[in-house]
């Protein structure tokens, strides 16, 4: 048998590659325009749009403080404010008469000195043919003698 010893020697190996060269080389140009074509073209959206609806509605409330702007659902209560001057006509009770009747009893004496006229009916031939009548009674017309109104009466003549 036989075997083969290495050998200390070194050996180059090679290989053969192949490389591939690029180069650009001018061919020809080309132009390039833009040209605008019209071609008919149908898009349908759907397309949402609000409208704004305000409803004035008269309330006439007398309120003590303002509300801020609320939501009530889907609709915005925006609150409308004025100031009114009020002039107000009352009636007070100022004061009050008490009015009493007192009656008081006084005696009080009036003297004076009255005339009256009378008259005297003579019938100086005594022929009987005068007469004189008298009344039972004095007429009601005149207050009663000694009352208060007969006595003024015969104060002030």
């Amino acid at each position: 048998m036989n075997v083969e010893q290495p050998d200390d020697r070194t050996l180059e190996l090679r290989e053969e590659e192949l490389v591939v060269g690029r180069e650009m080389q001018d061919v020809g140009t080309a132009h390039i325009r833009t040209r605008v074509e019209e071609v008919p073209a149908r898009l349908e959206v759907e397309a949402k749009a609000e409208e704004v609806e305000v409803e004035h509605e008269p309330v006439g409330k007398v309120v003590s403080e303002r509300v801020e702007p609320y939501q009530d659902g889907d609709t915005l209560v925006v609150p409308i404010y004025e100031e009114q001057l009020v002039v107000t006509r009352r009636l007070v009770l100022r004061e009050q008469l008490r009015i009493r009747r007192i009656t008081t009893t006084q005696r009080q004496l009036f003297e004076d000195t009255l005339k009256r006229e009378r008259f005297e009916v003579e019938d100086p031939d005594r022929t009987g043919m005068v007469h004189e009548r008298f009344p039972t009674s004095e007429p009601e017309t005149r207050p009663p003698e000694g009352s208060l109104v007969d006595r003024v009466r015969r104060a002030l003549h």
